[in-house]
């Protein structure tokens, strides 16, 4: 819960956006979301492979068993997180998810024809690559305050975008040289690594404070769960970030489901496939990390998070406004680039920042369960919707998602006057 450092101290780097005292904190956080999405993503590009494995007319069906699979971890997670000290948070259910990767990579390995194992892959890892980020998230807002976040979130999250760069090039390497399950395995270690640095950032950050790490980080959430959800569904504030992150999720799918139907009747075989998705997440953490090293640190702690947040749908709207008058393969995929590294560079960590105002069980349990369930019920929302607007073509999706994206916009303005006013009320600024 880091505090701005007196004005006599003199910045540490970076511009004046990290102060002193804070490196080791942020460079250890920075570390443990490189190889946690450094992992992710080498996982998630064998994702959108398998799906094609399965068959695209199957995607519908697995976006709702994702859906029910999060459902039934979620409350095994509020039990857990509840009880578990802070300290304990990262390895053990980081340990627990590579234990999970790493049998279905041999599974695949011993029976490389299955099609229901390449389905286990795919809601495996759409269910969890929510969770262990919102994980990562959670202790994160719980750990800097409001003022502090705004300086550091990007600095960390520019770490996951180096890593979402570096997963995708290696799996674009060397899968089709190594295979699947080396590259999977190989996710499976960069996991358990981010659990080592991650534990260090909790760690140094206590410090900086002048707090005893062991004391702090020996502390569970407590709490239980129908307490949080109860307070969910009273307080407009969540509901209208639940609204925000439900709209974002009906737009990717969407774009998910036009994205399968262009890479279907345009390249075949799984591992070129593989590749292609590699290059495609290479692309857009690239561009990633643009935003989060260079715009959302000095958007946000100049323009403040309306200027922030604010910015994420409009660009969303002018690109596909573009997708709508050249509705063709090349400016799809150029769109969903733009698209994701706008939702990872500049969404994800000013979106973060809104949970910093709020008490440790909502950082935790209410975070989570909007991170989860709610984002992954948008994907289900969004598979249910698609049909009814899939003979509009791609050129007529793109105008209904502008419109989406306008939505978007209304509700983030509204979030982030109230961001300010409980700021205000907190004396956080």
């Amino acid at each position: 819960m880091t505090a701005d450092r007196p004005a006599d101290e003199a910045p540490w780097r970076l511009g004046g956006l990290l102060r002193q005292g804070e490196g080791g904190a942020v460079l250890s956080a920075g570390a443990a979301y490189f190889f946690l999405l450094c992992g992710y993503y080498m996982l998630r590009s064998l994702r959108e492979a398998f799906a094609l494995e399965v068959g695209r007319e199957s995607i519908a069906t697995l976006f709702y068993v994702a859906s029910a699979v999060m459902a039934f971890v979620l409350p095994i997670y509020w039990f857990v997180v509840a009880r578990l000290p802070r300290r304990l948070m990262f390895p053990v259910i980081y340990s627990a998810v590579a234990v999970l990767f790493a049998g279905l990579a041999i599974a695949m390995s011993a029976q490389p024809d299955s099609r229901l194992l390449p389905a286990v892959y795919w809601v495996a890892v759409t269910s969890l690559n929510l969770f262990i980020v919102s994980v990562f998230w959670s202790v994160m807002v719980d750990a800097w305050r409001s003022v502090a976040a705004r300086r550091v979130f990007g600095f960390i999250a520019a770490g996951g975008s180096a890593g979402a760069i570096a997963g995708p090039f290696l799996t674009a390497v060397f899968v089709e040289r190594s295979g699947t399950t080396v590259i999977i395995l190989v996710a499976v270690g960069f996991l358990l690594t981010a659990a080592v640095f991650g534990h260090r950032a909790q760690a140094a950050e206590a410090r900086s404070e002048g707090q005893d790490p062991a004391a702090r980080l020996a502390l569970p959430v407590g709490g239980r769960a129908t307490d949080d959800l109860k307070r969910l569904l009273t307080s407009p504030y969540l509901l209208a970030i639940a609204g925000i992150v439900v709209l974002g999720q009906v737009i990717g799918g969407f774009m998910y489901q036009e994205q399968a139907k262009f890479v279907e009747g345009a390249f075949f075989g799984l591992e070129s496939r593989a590749a292609l998705f590699a290059k495609i997440d290479l692309a857009t953490s690239v561009l990633s990390l643009f935003f989060q090293a260079v715009v959302v640190g000095w958007l946000a702690s100049r323009g403040g998070l309306r200027a922030a947040l604010g910015a994420v749908p409009v660009i969303l709207v002018g690109s596909f406004l573009l997708l709508a008058l050249a509705p063709i393969g090349a400016v799809l995929i150029a769109t969903q680039v733009l698209r994701r590294a706008v939702d990872y560079g500049l969404f994800k960590p000013t979106r973060e920042m809104l949970f910093t105002v709020l008490n440790p069980e909502s950082k935790f349990k209410s975070k989570s369960l909007i991170d989860t369930l709610l984002q992954r019920g948008g994907d289900s929302l969004s598979q249910l919707i698609y049909p009814l607007v899939a003979g509009f073509g791609l050129a007529g999706i793109a105008w209904v998602l502008a419109g989406v994206s306008l939505a978007m916009l209304v509700i983030a303005l509204w979030l982030a006057a109230v961001f300010a006013r409980r700021e205000d009320a907190n004396g956080l600024r």
